[in-house]
């Protein structure tokens, strides 16, 4: 068990407020680091100056054990899906078929969203 302290550095500089808990391993330090940003981010309202701040893990000795950003903490990887027959094929009296490339563009037009934002700055 590892004491970790849970503290914000926004623009080069860390916030004098910290948070400090019990953590089995690094693991699950990353795994309360996600929580504590994910917590952070509902409380705020989403502000958007959040994203370029990180969670910065240290030990008891004032080690850091690891660097979390708040982006980083609020992607979620998407796992392929491996059974074949999870999703059924759109019949094509129902519309269009749906290409590989259709289906990457609408999945990347949340990211496109959020670079144009993050571009207006």
């Amino acid at each position: 068990m590892v004491r970790a302290t849970f503290s914000i550095r926004l623009d080069g500089a860390c916030l004098p407020a910290s948070a400090a808990q019990w953590v089995a391993d690094l693991d699950a330090a990353r795994a309360t680091a996600r929580t504590i940003v994910q917590g952070l981010m509902r409380q705020h309202s989403g502000d958007t100056r959040l994203l370029d701040a990180a969670l910065v893990v240290t030990d008891e000795t004032g080690a850091m054990l690891l660097e979390m950003s708040f982006l980083e903490a609020l992607y979620l990887p998407v796992e392929p899906v491996t059974d074949p027959y999870r999703r059924r094929p759109v019949p094509r009296e129902f519309g269009a078929v749906r290409t590989s490339r259709m289906l990457l563009s609408a999945a990347m037009a949340p990211i496109r969203r959020f670079a144009a934002m993050a571009a207006m700055r």
